[in-house]
């Protein structure tokens, strides 16, 4: 896999970036999945942000730490994704819009390559289906609009197939724990050319 993460993440740095909805069914390969995309990130010069949980990121980090010298553990930035989805109380996607602006600001204001990858999760919500997608609608355009290239990863398990229909409206690439894959105008998940 860490090939197609390096493939598809190359062709994404050629142009304007890319917005990728990764639902991963086994934790192992999520974590392996995490630790290609961190270190291919790094070796084509990116800095890394990843907004992970207290529980995951500990097993990504040892991992990290067997196969990255400390100046490019350095490149790797982590925020605790319940901070991040929840940094008022709940998941509002306009205040996680201004959280991720004002923390990746720097880094585009000092002309600093990087890339995001997102674990995204969520307290049992009615209306989550709705939040969710209005922040991937707005994380999309940011995306864009900073030219960087960004993984949102979501638990299958907790993806009703509306979420999902949703999801794949709202992202460029479909991401499973085996395949990259481009969406279509069909929104169905397709070989990328």
């Amino acid at each position: 896999m860490r090939e197609k993460i390096t493939e598809q993440t190359k062709k994404l740095q050629q142009s304007n970036g890319g917005h990728i909805f990764y639902e991963y069914q086994s934790e192992e390969s999520y974590i392996q999945n995490t630790v290609s995309y961190i270190i291919t990130g790094i070796e084509q010069g990116d800095h890394v942000i990843v907004i992970e949980n207290d529980r995951v990121y500990p097993m990504i980090e040892r991992q990290l730490q067997n196969e990255l010298s400390k100046e490019d553990l350095e490149k790797v930035h982590r925020v605790n994704n319940f901070d991040f989805y929840c940094f008022k109380g709940d998941f509002n996607s306009a205040t996680i819009i201004s959280y991720f602006k004002k923390f990746v600001g720097p880094f585009i204001d000092k002309h600093i390559s990087i890339r995001t990858w997102a674990h995204v999760e969520w307290a049992d919500q009615e209306q989550i289906t709705y939040y969710v997608g209005e922040y991937e609608k707005e994380v999309d355009q940011t995306v864009v609009e900073f030219g960087t290239t960004s993984i949102c990863a979501y638990d299958e398990s907790r993806v009703p197939a509306h979420l999902r229909q949703t999801l794949m409206s709202c992202h460029r690439y479909y991401m499973t724990d085996e395949d990259v894959l481009c969406i279509s105008e069909k929104l169905s998940p397709v070989q990328c050319v």
